[in-house]
């Protein structure tokens, strides 16, 4: 199973080398090299931030029982409900910290080589996406979706508005990751929250 995500992801980021340029942009808007370093930063500490969560989610399911009863799923449910809402304040705070394109202000490009292009900014998004998504589903693969549904749906919701304000800077990302959460959490009884990546 974990093979068929990564080859899930792996597969996502090949198709992203061909269909991630910057939208093309009118006149008077740029988008600079530091503009996508300091969005590549930000989507570091956000990598950071998805991680620590997640571990402790997964070590509570690791803990648990194969086949827990309602009872104990909903106790083990309340353990890792909490982080699920702090991954979702870290997707909104990240994206409220993005730098995204302005008619007003225009980035210039500093001339620096080591910067995060738009390849970069794609791959820390999926690295971040698949984090979230492979969780969530070991999560409801063990608890079910009903004791979980509370904090995932907006979860969910956070990680779209994410990958919706990038899109901005990076045309195609918003498919591709459909795509990718899709193919993780599909026929998981998750289709109506996974709308919100397709609008």
């Amino acid at each position: 199973m974990k093979f068929c995500f990564v080859a899930t992801l792996v597969m996502a980021a090949g198709v992203m080398s061909a269909v991630v340029p910057a939208v093309p942009q009118p006149a008077g808007m740029a988008v600079g090299k530091r503009q996508f370093e300091s969005n590549g930063l930000i989507l570091d500490a956000l990598k950071q931030a998805v991680v620590e969560q997640t571990t402790q989610i997964n070590a509570t399911l690791d803990g648990a029982p194969e086949n827990p009863s309602t009872d104990e799923a909903n106790v083990l449910a309340d353990e890792i409900n909490p982080h699920f809402a702090a991954i979702a304040d870290a997707l909104r705070e990240a994206t409220s910290s993005f730098q995204l394109p302005s008619l007003a202000a225009r980035q210039e490009d500093d001339g620096e080589a080591d910067t995060c292009d738009a390849q970069c900014i794609t791959e820390k998004v999926l690295d971040i996406v698949y984090e979230i998504a492979s969780t969530i589903r070991a999560a409801i693969e063990r608890l079910g979706l009903r004791p979980l549904i509370v904090q995932i749906n907006p979860l969910l919701l956070a990680l779209s508005a994410l990958v919706i304000s990038l899109n901005v800077l990076i045309s195609g990302l918003l498919l591709t990751v459909s795509a990718v959460v899709t193919t993780l959490l599909g026929g998981l009884g998750l289709s109506l929250l996974l709308l919100g990546f397709l609008g």
